[in-house]
C-alpha cells in the first residue's frame, strides 16, 4: 500500500534540507568570510603542492634514450668533440617515431593518477572552505593513495597497462595500499630519504628513533584512515545538520597539521621521482614550490637532491 503524499513529503523535506545546506555554504563562501580563510597557514602550505602538480602536468616530458646518454657521456669523458657529434646524430629517431615514443612515455609516467591527485586536492580544498573537516581528511587520504599509485605504476608500465585495459585488477595483482607504501621505501630515487630526518638533515649515526619521511608517511596514513573509518573522536558526528558547517578551532588545527604533513611529504616524493622535470622548471616556479619548507630545510633538501 502506498503512503499518501509520500512523494510530496519526500520532495519537500529533501528540498528544504538542500536549501539549508545551500545557504550555509553560500555564507561560508561569501567574499569577506573567504578572505579570512585564505590567510590561514595551512592553505599557504597547500598551495606549493598544486603548483608542483601544475609543473608536472604542463611540462614537456623528454624521454631519454639510455644508449644515447651513455654514448654522449663517454664522448665527453674522452673529450672527443667529433665523437660527441656523431653520437648525437647516431641515436636520433625519425620525427614520427620520436613522437610515438614521447606520447607513450608521457602516458606511462603520468598515468592519470597525477590528475586524480590534483582532483582530490581540489576536493579537499572545497570541503575545507565549507568546514566539512572529515570529508577534507578523507580526500587527503585519497590523494595520498593517488601518490602511491603514481609512483608504483610509473615504474611498472606492464601492470599499469593491464589495469588500464581492464585485463587485471589490483586485487588480482595482489596490490594494496600497504604494498604501495612498502614499494615506496624500495625505490632508488626515494632511498635518500631513509638517511635523513623530516627536516632533511642527516640522521645521527647512532640514532634509531629519528623520524624520517617514511615514518611520517605511516603516521599520516594512519591518522587519515581514522577519518575514513570514523575510528577517532576527532571525526565523530562530523555533520549533523547545516549548522554543523561552521568553524571548529580544534578541527581546524587538526586539519592544518594533516595538510602540512601531507604537503611536505608529497612535494618531497614527487620532486625526487621527477627531479629532471622539476630541475628544468623556471626559478620562480621552483621557488613557489620550495617555499613550503623553512630556509634550513630548503638548504638541506637542495643539497640532498643536488638541485
Amino acid at each position: 500500500m502506498k503512503v499518501p503524499y509520500l512523494k510530496k513529503k519526500r520532495r519537500e523535506e529533501m528540498g528544504a534540507l538542500a536549501a539549508e545546506f545551500g545557504a550555509a555554504i553560500a555564507t561560508n563562501l561569501a567574499p569577506l568570510t573567504l578572505e579570512g580563510k585564505l590567510k590561514t597557514g595551512w592553505q599557504a602550505n597547500f598551495y606549493p603542492v598544486l603548483a608542483l602538480l601544475q609543473i608536472l602536468l604542463n611540462s614537456r616530458h623528454t624521454i631519454l634514450n639510455p644508449s644515447r646518454e651513455y654514448a654522449l657521456e663517454g664522448a665527453k669523458q674522452k673529450q672527443d668533440g667529433e665523437l660527441f657529434l656523431e653520437a648525437l646524430n647516431a641515436f636520433q629517431s625519425a620525427p614520427n617515431v620520436a613522437e610515438a615514443m614521447q606520447f607513450a612515455y608521457t602516458r606511462t609516467i603520468f598515468s592519470g593518477f597525477i590528475e586524480e591527485l590534483r582532483s582530490d586536492l581540489l576536493m579537499v580544498y572545497l570541503h575545507s572552505l565549507t568546514y566539512s573537516y572529515r570529508s577534507a581528511a578523507i580526500g587527503l587520504r585519497c590523494a595520498l593513495e593517488d601518490l602511491y599509485r603514481h609512483l608504483f605504476y610509473m615504474d611498472h608500465p606492464q601492470e599499469f597497462m593491464a589495469l588500464n585495459e581492464k585485463r587485471a585488477t589490483e586485487y588480482n595483482m595482489d596490490l594494496s595500499p600497504i604494498r604501495f607504501r612498502e614499494y615506496a621505501r624500495r625505490t632508488s630515487y626515494l632511498r635518500c630519504y631513509s638517511e635523513v630526518d623530516v627536516f632533511f638533515a642527516p640522521k645521527p649515526a647512532d640514532s634509531t628513533t629519528a623520524m624520517d619521511l617514511f615514518g611520517l608517511n605511516e603516521e599520516l596514513y594512519g591518522s587519515l584512515s581514522a577519518a575514513v573509518h570514523g575510528a577517532s573522536k576527532d571525526w565523530f558526528a562530523a555533520i549533523q545538520n547545516a549548522a554543523s558547517l561552521k568553524e571548529n578551532p580544534e578541527k581546524e588545527l587538526k586539519l592544518a597539521s594533516l595538510c602540512s604533513q601531507f604537503s611536505k611529504l608529497v612535494v618531497a616524493f614527487l620532486i625526487a621521482a621527477h627531479r629532471d622535470i622539476f630541475s628544468s622548471a623556471g626559478d620562480y616556479d621552483k621557488s613557489i614550490v620550495l617555499e613550503l619548507y623553512t630556509l634550513e630545510e630548503r638548504k638541506n633538501f637542495r643539497r640532498l637532491l643536488n638541485l
